[in-house]
């Protein structure tokens, strides 16, 4: 029971600190031929959360209808349609689609692996590819990477590339004879670049900014005959794959020696200068908060409502990819539940108060990701308080001006009186227009 228990909890533990990754398809990606154009390679591994975008990188869904279809094994099996959860509550969904059409597939296991495609259901460009070969890898050197400029890179390629490319063409050994002349197969350890990253100027001398893109070990396969040599599946996904990743869990089945050699490479980060404007928020300067090191939230706010008001609100920071959590008091408000009609919580994580009370009143936080984001304190009051209070208020601005309007009255009186020497008189004023003397007279 015991063992059962601590397999539960490890497994759960993993869920909960399993890295998210992201990935999506550069328009303007470099294509050598097409052939290794057909997708891109995703390493994976167990319990992660995986999210596959159906667009362009750095671009918006264009909202035109989408399907996700698999192959399982690639190479032997036909593409099939891949089948999302279907619970009601969304934290329990493991396989989901969110508005912008990206497969999400958390927990990732083994089970999941393959080639995924993202086709719509009307004419589309030949163009545009959002095909994934998903493969599970060894979590090995997970955090250690060989860092340095274009130059470290080459120095990084002698030392961990050469060696095995060199065995791969003349290596004696039982596997590389296997690869070169029953399957008919010339492999290399190369780098397989992700785009540049933003350049990082904040902080650093005028001129002087820094950005980054990583190399992720791959073996490139290129094959030497177009007969097939095989039947055995997992050899058949070499004579189909144009690359696999160099920790790759498959690889280490079919030709474990070969792992052996593979899978302890680093990637590499290679590093230039660049030119640019400073972005704390991009290049995630003073994110305390956002790593989850700060106890306070990035944004609070403070509703005064009436009783049976309505208030819509709506996490800040956030989009469908994430994981959001609202709280009342410390209590996970969870999607869809309908046990309090007055406090609903979509599917797209709003919030909606409803018809509010006195039980709505309290203080509401929402979580991205874990990162503490938002902190609302509701209060509720009662519509003839506020009544009242809007009165008495109005009654005081009305005062005020009242008060405002009387000395100035009383003002001009007094100085009127004091100035009243200063007037003329009738007598002064025909003696001063003689001319006028007639129409005076008329008027009198």
């Amino acid at each position: 029971m015991w063992t059962i228990f601590f397999t539960y909890l490890s497994a759960l533990l993993l869920s909960t600190l399993s890295q998210e990754i992201k990935k999506c398809r550069e328009r303007d990606r470099p294509i050598s031929t097409d052939n290794g154009d057909l997708y891109t390679i995703i390493d994976a591994t167990l319990h992660q959360k995986l999210i596959l975008q159906c667009h362009y990188c750095n671009e918006n869904d264009d909202s035109r209808p989408r399907n996700w279809y698999k192959i399982d094994k690639l190479g032997l099996t036909r593409p099939r349609e891949v089948q999302l959860s279907m619970e009601n509550e969304m934290e329990l969904n493991r396989i989901l689609v969110n508005t912008e059409h990206s497969l999400i597939i958390n927990n990732f296991s083994a089970a999941d692996t393959g080639l995924y495609y993202c086709v719509g259901f009307e004419q589309q460009n030949e163009e545009e590819k959002y095909n994934y070969l998903v493969d599970l890898v060894f979590d090995v050197n997970a955090t250690e990477f060989e860092t340095g400029n274009i130059s470290a890179w080459v120095k990084y390629h002698d030392d961990y590339f050469a060696p095995i490319n060199d065995m791969f063409t003349q290596s004696n050994g039982k596997e590389f004879v296997y690869i070169r002349e029953h399957l008919k197969l010339s492999l290399e350890v190369i780098s397989q670049w992700d785009p540049w990253g933003i350049c990082e100027v904040c902080g650093r001398p005028t001129n002087e900014g820094l950005r980054k893109k990583k190399g992720n070990c791959r073996l490139k396969i290129n094959r030497n005959s177009d007969e097939n040599t095989t039947s055995n599946p997992e050899e058949l996904y070499f004579l189909k794959a144009n690359a696999i990743s160099c920790k790759s869990d498959r690889l280490s089945l079919i030709f474990p020696g070969v792992s052996n050699l593979t899978r302890i490479i680093p990637d590499f980060i290679q590093d230039e200068r660049c030119e640019g404007r400073c972005n704390p928020d991009a290049e995630g300067v003073n994110k305390g908060w956002k790593v989850g090191k700060s106890s306070s939230f990035k944004y609070r706010k403070t509703f005064v409502l009436p009783e049976q008001s309505h208030l819509t609100l709506v996490c800040p920071e956030s989009s469908l990819e994430n994981t959001v959590i609202w709280k009342k008091r410390g209590k996970v408000l969870k999607p869809g539940d309908a046990s309090n009609p007055n406090l609903i919580v979509d599917t797209f994580n709003t919030l909606y108060l409803l018809d509010v009370t006195d039980t709505e009143a309290g203080n509401y936080t929402c979580q991205v990701d874990d990162i503490k984001m938002q902190q609302v304190r509701i209060f509720v009051v009662s519509k003839s308080r506020l009544l009242t209070q809007e009165f008495i208020r109005h009654l005081v601005y009305l005062g005020f001006v009242l008060s405002l309007t009387g000395t100035c009255y009383c003002a001009g009186l007094i100085v009127t009186c004091h100035r009243r020497k200063t007037f003329k008189t009738y007598e002064e004023l025909i003696e001063e227009h003689p001319e006028d003397n007639d129409e005076f007279a008329s008027l009198l």
